[in-house]
């Protein structure tokens, strides 16, 4: 008695389908970034998903350039042109301009996002500066001139601190020379004396 194959039955829930083809997407893009490794091997891959989300991964360059230069390749091959050329064509120079497209978007909004930051940083500085040297013409309370006095102090707090921090450097560096000298003028002195010695 033979082996007899029973059909696949086909999953029609829909968060099983989405998991299923999760954990086979990872897998098939592990396979075809190892196929990829090999000496003149061109891999390009799309893939959807069940709720309509395109994947797609080329080993160089786009993955519909890829695509396009298969098609024109086999305007060569004895069997003729693939079936629905015009139409696969103009889908894949579709997906091609979206993703272009795409590319350029998310670089003009990092380009932003780098400029918002940046504007951000500069107002932050003018902000300082205006409380180092606040004009006095715009303080109008107290508590506003209580809160430019606190910067400053912590400011002159700061300078304080890294002053006497230098200092201590250079004093600690200062006596490493004096001792060094010192060191140096015991062992001439002590040259001299062996010297005299030896003259009796």
């Amino acid at each position: 008695m033979g082996y007899k194959r029973h059909p696949k039955k086909r999953n029609v829930d829909p968060s099983s389908c989405q998991m299923i083809y999760s954990k086979g997407k990872e897998t098939i893009l592990k396979k075809a970034l190892e196929l990829s490794t090999f000496d003149d091997t061109e891999v390009g891959l799309l893939m959807f998903s069940p709720t309509g989300e395109l994947t797609t991964y080329a080993s160089n360059g786009r993955v519909e350039d890829m695509f396009l230069r298969y098609i024109e390749d086999q305007h060569d091959d004895p069997d003729g042109p693939l079936e629905n050329e015009e139409f696969l064509c103009q889908g894949l120079k579709r997906l091609k301009f979206e993703a272009e497209m795409m590319d350029k978007m998310d670089r003009c909004d990092a380009l932003q996002r780098q400029l918002n930051e940046l504007r951000w940083l500069n107002n932050q500085a003018e902000e300082k500066l205006r409380s180092y040297k606040p004009d006095v013409s715009k303080i109008h309370s107290a508590a506003e001139a209580d809160y430019h006095q606190e910067v400053v102090n912590k400011a002159l707090r700061k300078l304080e601190n890294l002053k006497a921090k230098l200092l201590e450097e250079e004093a600690s560096t200062s006596n490493r020379t004096c001792d060094g000298a010192s060191t140096s003028n015991r062992t001439c002195d002590g040259a001299s004396t062996s010297g005299r010695g030896g003259s009796y």
